[in-house]
């Protein structure tokens, strides 16, 4: 896309920032502008600015675009007005701040549902009405140097949300590419610290996601938190010229699009270790001895998470089986109580953070300790992002993403109390290191959150000092497991009645076949326990399952790091806007 003038362009967290910057470039460039923030008197103090400089094509909205009606309406208003969308500039954003074991959940919540939830929600109106229009268009996604490298020991929740959304853009690339829509352009903003409006983000917290008696607000660390936050991005690189690069983007069509050319080598090696541990995927045999240990195993009636658990009773391990599917639970944990083994069983749903708690606390009660944490919970839709249902999109990170981390953060902290040798591995998958195939979103967006959080983790152990606890990502290709039957174990509040003639669609009706066709062909599930357990004493952060998808993980790894080669220094951009 190269032509502006006179097209609309719609851009989301407007009132500061990138989206303020990116709406005046837009209309200097003769387009008419939606200006769409939470915020009201900041996104009319923009249209004032845009009407000083003699536009008055301009409308507001605002709204909590982490709402998904809120969405659907915003952008109905905007096709009210205008009766087109040719540029969405997806951009809202927050940085809470605070590493596993400190932040509190709400703040997780939080950053999920506006840097996450929010594009998504867009993502999902936009797309549709840019591809009926059939002509030149393009979306601009917002993601961050977060979303390419971990996010630090206390950017769980920013590196977590710019990861998905990192994948979130890839996939809509890919769905376009595989639909043979060439019409629609695609780039992934990835931007190092700039001196936007950022570190004001708590003005912009909903009510609901407040609680100003929580003294993790008011401790020494999250002030220090926020003078960090404040003063990375004071001291980033100027604003100017930002919003000129990124409609230089559009033009060329660029998918990923850096501002800081140093992370370069950060970026390879990030890469490199990743690359690495394909090379120990391989079976090796158990030599530590588990028994009277305890094992937490959440998804535990059905695929990994039955496997796992019947290989820790094997060994001799103590059991905590949690899963949402109390019928499938109970039965499972009988059989192995008939073999001798101890086994607590608790119906809970992971989504759902009180239920963590409580699972968690119930197991401490019961046992004293908790050795091994297998962090196995995950659901799959498998619609584009054209078709997904929003409440899917929903319950997928709900789940995946949400509930994996909530048991992290509940579970380490008595790992770290206890002072011996403990094990977390999180169940992500090969979606979580390659773009999306345009098919399944929300999974992917899910799991490359949840190759971000334990890497964070993992970073907040190393500066800890604790070298006693050890963290890993299960990274699987398709393994015969019980995934496509996720539907069985679908909570109520997201139940198919919701929306009957969605669930009734021919559409959902061939992405329910595709994702059994892929799982029931996948590779036997046999023998993955006993690798896993056979990797709690490797070296490895990934545990690969299928080395044949190192070239697609290799080649997404060097169009990254092409990208951040050939980046525009702020000095050329500056030369090209004179």
């Amino acid at each position: 896309m190269d032509q502006f003038s006179g097209k609309v362009a719609l851009v989301t967290g407007a009132g500061n920032g990138f989206g303020k910057a990116f709406a005046l470039e837009a209309a200097r460039r003769g387009m008419k502008v939606a200006l769409l923030d939470i915020d009201q008197a900041d996104i009319e103090g923009v249209k004032v600015l845009l009407r000083q400089q003699g536009v008055n094509d301009v409308m507001t909205v605002a709204t909590d675009l982490s709402i998904y009606e809120n969405v659907k309406k915003a952008v109905g208003l905007v096709m009210e007005k205008y009766g087109q969308i040719d540029v969405l500039f997806n951009n809202p954003g927050v940085c809470p701040l605070g590493d596993i074991v400190h932040m509190p959940a709400r703040d997780f919540d939080w950053g999920i549902s506006i840097n996450l939830n929010a594009h998504a929600y867009m993502l999902m109106e936009v797309l549709p009405i840019m591809i009926k229009q059939k002509t030149p268009a393009h979306i601009m996604e917002v993601s961050s140097i977060a979303g390419i490298l971990h996010g630090g020991a206390t950017g769980t929740t920013y590196a977590a949300t710019k990861h998905a959304s990192l994948a979130l853009a890839e996939d809509v690339r890919a769905y376009l590419k595989r639909n043979h829509i060439d019409t629609i352009g695609v780039s992934v903003f990835c931007p190092g610290f700039i001196q936007t409006d950022l570190h004001h983000y708590e003005r912009h917290r909903p009510e609901r996601f407040r609680n100003e008696k929580d003294p993790f607000y008011h401790s020494e660390m999250n002030q220090k938190l926020q003078n960090f936050l404040s003063v990375s991005i004071q001291t980033g690189i100027p604003l100017d010229g930002i919003a000129f690069r990124l409609f230089k983007a559009i033009e060329q069509n660029q998918m990923y699009v850096l501002t800081h050319p140093k992370f370069l080598e950060k970026i390879q090696m990030r890469h490199h270790g990743i690359e690495k541990d394909f090379e120990t995927a391989e079976h090796r045999n158990i030599t530590v001895d588990y028994k009277g240990k305890v094992a937490l195993v959440t998804g535990a009636a059905h695929g990994f998470g039955k496997v796992f658990a019947e290989e820790a009773a094997a060994q001799g391990m103590k059991l905590a089986l949690v899963d949402i599917d109390k019928t499938a639970l109970e039965e499972f944990a009988e059989n192995l109580k008939k073999s001798g083994t101890e086994v607590l069983a608790i119906h809970s749903d992971a989504s759902v953070y009180e239920e963590v708690v409580e699972s968690v606390k119930k197991v401490k009660e019961i046992y004293g300790q908790i050795d091994v944490l297998f962090n196995n919970a995950g659901v799959a839709t498998s619609q584009d992002l054209v078709h997904l249902h929003h409440q899917d999109w929903d319950w997928v990170i709900g789940v995946n993403l949400v509930g994996q981390t909530y048991y992290m953060k509940e579970v380490l902290p008595i790992m770290i109390a206890q002072k011996t040798k403990a094990n977390i591995i999180t169940t992500s998958s090969i979606a979580g290191l390659i773009p999306g195939f345009g098919l399944n979103p929300s999974y992917s967006a899910s799991k490359h959150g949840t190759v971000a959080v334990t890497e964070c983790v993992k970073q907040y152990l190393e500066l800890a000092g604790i070298d006693y606890i050890k963290v890993a990502l299960f990274c699987p290709a398709f393994i015969q497991t019980n995934l496509h039957h996720s539907e069985s174990y679908r909570p109520a509040r997201f139940a198919i009645a919701n929306d009957p003639e969605h669930y009734a669609s021919e559409d959902y009706k061939d992405s329910q076949r595709r994702l059994e066709h892929n799982i029931t062909t996948g590779i036997p599930i046999d023998n993955v326990a006993k690798w896993l357990f056979a990797s709690m004493e490797g070296e490895e952060t990934y545990i690969i399952t299928h080395p044949e998808t190192l070239s697609a993980v290799q080649t997404r790894h060097r169009a990254i790091e092409d990208a951040c080669k050939s980046e525009l220094t702020l000095w050329d951009v500056y030369a090209l806007m004179d």
